[in-house]
């Protein structure tokens, strides 16, 4: 691995490394960064890097220089200044930075934070493979929570061992009623050059048209990690084919011995009791247990604690020392869920927030008047999963969303004008099908009598929520709501007015 600046060139990975976070780059522009790398101080011409990279190929010269922006927006580098890439004009590029090895060790976790233990487990599981002993791990978290950020860093870990085969394969969104298994074809399609006669024409099968039977491609994986240790990944599989989940269910079912360590990994969200997954995964949980214990297990990934958070927020902005309470900000307002935690750091970064002394961090304003809002590119996200709901289903978030994060069912009944009876009812079912709100507990109301409240996951799920309604219809569901604070409270008006007196100026 060589080093410069405050980057790694990670040569086996394809990949750079700013301190411990991975960077990923396209084969191409990997290429161009890796021979000006290996070639620091040095003159290299555009004629030189065409050979050399793509020999007896013709490419355009262009191509050159739009590998080079690339890479420039990807290490920070201003073209009238540069600290890495100079251009030399009608003639090449330089690489001015001065070029070191690296310890490879230092970057196995990929730069992820409050994952250690779900590493060592994988890595556990690798080393029972690697004595022969097959396993299967079914990896589970709602969307952003870091799933593919952990395989990452596992894979990424075992770059140093050249015994292990890895082959990874993502289901996609809208692909399972139009190709059969795609995420099959995507995990062999760099194994087909295999020599072993009996694994090519299944793999090859497979890539081909996805004529291969079950039992012939399980035959072929198996007789992959007969000769080396295979660690086999299929991400998103709530998005896979039926095709794809029966090779799975039945690569986890089967008792032969091979050195082959499957990982999957789905949304719970994303599948409701009906979907053949979740039948699946029921079924191996329970009918696939050993002497030795169970060959297939669950890790389910939750939220990062604010310990995780301090410390991404303190390897991000190179600082020792935070300034009082952003940890909690950005923990609460991300729920810790690992991409919105990186969406609120960009977002408060984009507003030159931050001012770096040393290695002390300070705020330029004061926190309190920090309005986050939802973070660019997220909106989007949620947006996304939103539309996937029902139309009753988004009168009843929305709804909730008038009355805050945490939500009572009484206020819900009231802007909706429903029985307080039938909004319970229909939370009940929304929160088992969907996981944008879990039920918080039960509040007594006055004159006696119950009602349930409820929370959304993510402050966010309630901004986006909020903020997409109409001002009338806002307004209309916040002076509902107003009225019947005063209904139930009648003669106590005193106790809920400061909630009532909000509710009446959102509803102007």
């Amino acid at each position: 691995m060589l080093k410069f600046a405050e980057f790694r060139l990670d040569a086996r990975n394809e990949c750079v490394w700013r301190g411990e976070e991975m960077l990923a780059l396209t084969p191409r522009p990997f290429a161009v960064l890796r021979y000006l790398v290996e070639h620091p101080q040095c003159l290299v011409t555009h004629d030189e890097m065409l050979e050399a990279l793509w020999p007896e190929t013709y490419v355009q010269p262009q191509v050159l220089r739009t590998y080079i922006l690339e890479l420039r927006k990807l290490l920070g580098d201003d073209p009238a200044c540069p600290r890495f890439i100079q251009t030399v004009p009608k003639r090449g590029y330089r690489f001015l930075a001065a070029v070191t090895e690296a310890e490879e060790t230092a970057v196995a976790s990929g730069g992820l934070v409050g994952r250690d233990a779900e590493l060592r487990l994988l890595a556990e599981h690798l080393k029972r493979v690697k004595s022969g002993e097959r396993s299967t791990l079914i990896l589970t978290g709602e969307p952003g929570i870091g799933k593919t950020a952990l395989l990452d860093a596992f894979c990424a870990a075992q770059g140093t061992d050249d015994g292990l085969r890895v082959a990874r394969g993502q289901a996609i969104e809208g692909f399972a009623g139009k190709e059969a298994l795609y995420p099959v074809h995507e995990a062999v399609s760099e194994m087909c050059s295999v020599d072993e006669a009996k694994v090519r024409p299944a793999l090859q099968a497979a890539v081909r048209d996805g004529s291969a039977s079950v039992t012939s491609l399980c035959e072929a994986f198996e007789t992959l990690a007969a000769t080396r240790p295979l660690l086999l990944i299929f991400e998103d599989i709530h998005w896979a084919d039926r095709a794809s989940l029966d090779l799975i269910g039945a690569l986890a079912r089967r008792r032969s011995r091979a050195r082959l360590l499957l990982v999957v990994s789905y949304r719970r969200t994303d599948i409701d009791a009906r979907h053949p997954l979740r039948q699946m995964e029921q079924d191996l949980l329970t009918n696939t247990r050993g002497a030795a214990g169970s060959r297939i297990q669950e890790v389910r990934l939750g939220p990062l604690d604010k310990e995780s958070v301090r410390a991404y927020l303190r390897r991000q902005l190179g600082a020792e020392t935070l300034p009082p309470g952003l940890t909690s900000l950005v923990h609460q307002h991300s729920a810790g869920n690992a991409l919105f935690m990186t969406a609120v750091l960009d977002h408060l970064k984009g507003q030159n927030l931050f001012r770096l002394e040393g290695a002390e961090l300070s705020l330029r304003v004061p926190l309190g008047e920090i309005e986050l809002g939802v973070p660019e590119g997220l909106a989007g996200l949620i947006e996304f999963q939103l539309e996937k709901l029902s139309e009753e289903d988004r009168h009843l978030l929305e709804a909730g969303s008038v009355a805050g994060t945490i939500f009572p069912a009484w206020a819900v009944s009231a802007a909706l004008g429903l029985a307080l009876e039938e909004v319970e009812e229909s939370f009940a079912e929304l929160v088992r099908r969907v996981k944008l709100v879990s039920i918080a507990g039960y509040d007594e109301l006055p004159g006696g009598g119950q009602s349930a409240f409820y929370v959304f996951t993510h402050a966010l799920y309630r901004e986006v929520l909020y903020t997409r309604l109409p001002a009338s219809r806002r307004a209309q569901w916040h002076r509902r709501v107003a009225d019947r604070l005063r209904t139930m409270f009648a003669g106590q008006e005193e106790n809920v007015a400061v909630e009532i007196a909000a509710h009446v100026e959102a509803g102007k």
